[in-house]
């Protein structure tokens, strides 16, 4: 399978792909092995696997409650606004090149995010992880 990419595709363009895809394995695997590595590297922490799949799940969690508003507001912009605009109206627009350049960004930055909030959310946990498990599971007694 191999020779026939480096056939195909050629030596260089085969190890891109192969480094494309070792960034995106990298890219989402992040909040399980970001948690784990916390965990193998600092031992005082109680309840080794509650504290990863919290913040798993803290991870999953927030990154749906940034990303999805975001993309059904670019989604919203390519429907409502964009068929407003000529096909080529960007060539003749002013400026069209700073509108492009902050795509590029935005991109950038909603690639980005999950692995901020995945290291945010981490670090956050981990300093309030023990006065989390040392709370009592049980409500306070009635002062009755």
């Amino acid at each position: 399978m191999i020779e026939g990419m480096l056939d195909i595709f050629g030596t260089r363009l085969t190890l891109t792909f192969a480094a494309i895809a070792l960034l995106y394995l990298l890219w989402s695997t992040a909040p399980i092995w970001w948690p784990m590595q916390r965990v193998l590297r600092r031992k005082d922490l109680q309840q080794r696997w509650s504290f990863v799949f919290t913040a798993l799940a803290l991870i999953y969690g927030a990154t749906a409650l940034v990303l999805v508003p975001l993309v059904a507001m670019l989604k919203l912009h390519e429907l409502l606004v964009q068929p407003a605009h000529l096909p080529w109206s960007w060539i003749v627009t002013p400026g069209a090149w700073v509108i492009e350049h902050d795509r590029k960004v935005f991109a950038a930055v909603l690639a980005l995010s999950p692995l901020l909030l995945t290291w945010w959310i981490t670090r956050t946990l981990a300093t309030h992880w023990t006065v989390l498990c040392t709370r009592s599971a049980t409500p306070p007694k009635d002062p009755r």
